[in-house]
């Protein structure tokens, strides 16, 4: 089995940071424990070692991860010290290697400093790791497609450079292959590599998308002041134009959605102009607008653009002119950055869905290597989910990081999503970023045929309910939010489940499925769990997310339902009931919560293993729980971990996933008569499609 993997840029253009982060990734879910080491970059300030560090939570020093920089190792090579480079390099790698199962190396890449000496770099460290090497060639240059006979000549010739070198070449990737006709050139590229008998691990598409800056990089690197809007410095813009004419003619230059306006400061036409077309759905949406030349606009205008009720943008203002503030953001460093999670997403899914990760595993000698940890129980759900065949509603469809999961949902063949919103804007979303969405049912909650029979579901559940309910109140609460007609959708059997939350607070999420879909009368709360997933187990904790102070009835509740969830998803549940005290060893209203609370669970479900209450070391150490309660069937080997309060479960759990590296997989809510499940606003991609595929098994066992 191959210990490294090392992949180098075969030129200026080839993007091969995009393909290290996504082998990372793919990498990791059949070893344990997953290294990376970037030999010469930017030191211990590297981008794209901060960017996997906190992708993969890779615990190793950056310092260690990136040893040199590339002047550093150029000086090095210029003076006749190429040993001295490899020794160095060769020092911090053994640091890397000894705490990893399999090191991904990423060669000299950013396209902004890599030349011919730099190729004769990755060779040299290449080959004196015996790191076999993967080359990745770039098929567009400056926007232009490169012809496939072209690109195999320009590989053949690197490749031959990394031979003489002694380097051992196992295949090449093909990236930012530009075009509608993707599959098309797909096949050329290919067969063009093949004739020379160069083997291809796979072809990506170009994405343009993670090229684009977001109006906090460009804020913070023109040192510019916000004046409005600074909640929405996370926009990307995905293009840039300069409003230097008259509004009735620059408005037609809006060609696509999220574009950056820059204006000199007094051209409050264009400030008003802009903030207009927002609110028609006729004109596309702006991503930020930036003010030049040290003018801000009169405070009475400032404040008529903020009361807009169309989408929302920031707004910037700075001292240069117009024509240097445009070339300083053409000319920004925008590489993924750490915390850049759909970014990342969009990487490490375009790598994953076009490496043929069974060519590359047995290349290195992997297959037959069984998924461990957090991959294996991930998998699990994946594979779970694929076999059931259910319809899951997210209704944020407008929302980038729920398309981006949806669609991984539906290639994968996961489940079958529905996307609620707009239909325009959303194929929009899908053409410029490139994200396919076939597969996918879209529906305009506002325009759909079944308003009215979903207003008369609403009216048959509620009328009776305090407060009382009209046929017309009805049809209003199903037009009052997506989430709502999604709930409704949910009830009738038009969806198996419902994801939310990326955008909405939690009421917003769980307040309709209270309302139309109910609790389950055998456990009488609804409440949350999440699955805590480490290297070598997998823990459930709850309630972490929704009842502040439970009561004895109510902990029992949590507890009967986060055993049934973890039975549903392959876990032998045994359930301890956490308190400060083990047994009888305190005293106090709090202890004797937590003791009724266990003797109610074993009178509502006999065959739950359960026991408290149990401190939590006296629960997960086998060794303490053998000495503080030697005849407990739970005590050092629980893994359900029902907390007395919220306050405890919810520091708890990100205690734990900060300082051990654990997967925090939730909140996935439980208790319901149908799946609903709530996100966090601040989720990724990954939690919007693990959650969705957990509320399809979840849907299985209801």
């Amino acid at each position: 089995m191959a210990d490294k993997i090392y992949i180098s840029a075969a030129d200026a253009h080839a993007g091969s940071s995009v393909i290290a982060l996504g082998l990372v990734g793919m990498l990791s879910r059949i070893v344990d424990r997953i290294g990376f080491f970037k030999p010469v970059g930017d030191g211990a300030k590297d981008m794209d070692v901060a960017v996997v560090k906190s992708a993969y939570r890779l615990a190793c020093d950056s310092s260690d991860m990136c040893p040199l920089s590339t002047v550093q190792a150029r000086e090095l090579m210029a003076r006749g010290a190429e040993n001295t480079m490899l020794d160095r390099i060769c020092t911090a790698y053994d640091a890397i290697r000894g705490a990893s199962d399999l090191v991904v190396l990423e060669g000299i890449s950013h396209e902004r400093s890599l030349n011919i000496f730099d190729l004769d770099i990755n060779a040299a460290i290449a080959s004196r790791l015996a790191a076999p090497v993967v080359l990745v060639a770039g098929a567009s240059v400056e926007g232009k497609p490169v012809c496939p006979d072209a690109l195999a000549n320009s590989i053949i010739g690197t490749w031959r450079s990394f031979e003489e070198k002694g380097c051992e070449l196992i295949g090449v990737v093909v990236n930012r292959v530009m075009g509608d006709q993707f599959e098309t050139a797909r096949e050329r590229y290919i067969e063009a590599l093949h004739k020379e008998d160069i083997t291809v691990f796979g072809v990506l598409p170009d994405l343009p998308f993670l090229s684009m800056p977001r109006l906090e990089q460009i804020a913070r690197d023109l040192r510019s002041q916000v004046l409005s809007g600074e909640e929405f410095l996370p926009n990307i813009a995905t293009k840039i134009r300069v409003a230097a004419m008259e509004p009735r003619n620059f408005l037609g230059w809006l060609d696509v959605d999220n574009t950056l306006v820059i204006t000199p400061g007094d051209r409050h036409d264009i400030m008003l102009a802009v903030t207009l077309a927002q609110m028609s759905p006729q004109h596309r949406r702006v991503s930020g607008l930036i003010l030049t030349g040290g003018m801000k606009p009169d405070p009475a205008i400032l404040k008529l653009v903020e009361s807009q009720t169309g989408p929302k943008f920031p707004i910037l203002a700075v001292r240069t002119d117009t024509y240097t503030t445009a070339r300083a953001i053409s000319k920004l460093d925008v590489r993924i950055q750490p915390g850049e999670d759909d970014k990342i997403y969009a990487a490490v899914a375009a790598v994953q869905h076009n490496v043929e990760e069974s060519k590359l595993w047995d290349t290195l000698e992997l297959v037959g290597t069984k998924p461990k940890g957090a991959g294996s129980f991930l998998e699990t759900i994946i594979t779970k989910a694929k076999k059931l065949d259910k319809a899951i509603v997210f209704p944020e469809g407008e929302e980038a990081r729920t398309i981006r999961a949806v669609s991984r949902l539906a290639q994968g063949q996961v489940l079958r999503p529905i996307l609620l919103g707009n239909p325009e804007k959303i194929q929009a979303f899908s053409k410029s970023e490139n994200v396919p969405l076939n597969g996918v049912t879209i529906i305009d909650p506002s325009t759909s045929e079944k308003r009215q029979q979903y207003a008369e579901i609403v009216y048959e559940i509620r009328k009776d309910r305090r407060g009382g309910m009209t046929q017309e109140i009805a049809m209003q609460w199903v037009d009052n939010s997506p989430i709502q007609y999604g709930t409704v959708m949910v009830q009738c059997g038009e969806a198996d489940g419902l994801v939310a939350g990326a955008i909405h607070a939690t009421g917003d999420t769980i307040r309709p499925a209270f309302q139309i879909i109910g609790v389950r009368p055998e456990v009488g709360v609804a409440s949350s769990v999440f699955f805590m997933v480490f290297k070598d187990r997998v823990l459930v904790y709850g309630d972490c997310a929704i009842i502040p102070s439970p009561n004895a009835q109510e902990l029992a509740g949590i507890a009967v339902a986060a055993a049934r969830t973890a039975r549903s998803f392959g876990l032998d549940p045994r359930v301890a009931m956490l308190s400060y005290s083990t047994g009888t060893s305190g005293a106090g209203d709090d202890v004797d919560k937590v003791t009724e609370a266990t003797a109610l669970v074993h009178e509502r479900d006999p065959g739950v293993v359960v026991d408290g209450p149990m401190q939590y070391d006296a629960a997960i150490d086998p060794d303490i729980g053998k000495r503080k309660q030697p005849d407990s069937p739970v005590a050092g080997q629980a893994n359900v971990f029902i907390f007395p309060d919220l306050d405890a479960g919810n520091i708890a759990y990100k205690a734990v996933q900060r300082m051990s590296g654990a997967l925090a997989v939730g909140p996935v809510m439980q208790g319901m008569n149908k799946p609903i499940n709530d996100l966090s606003r601040g989720c990724s991609v990954d939690d919007i499609y693990y959650v969705g595929a957990i509320t399809a098994i979840q849907a299985d066992g209801l």
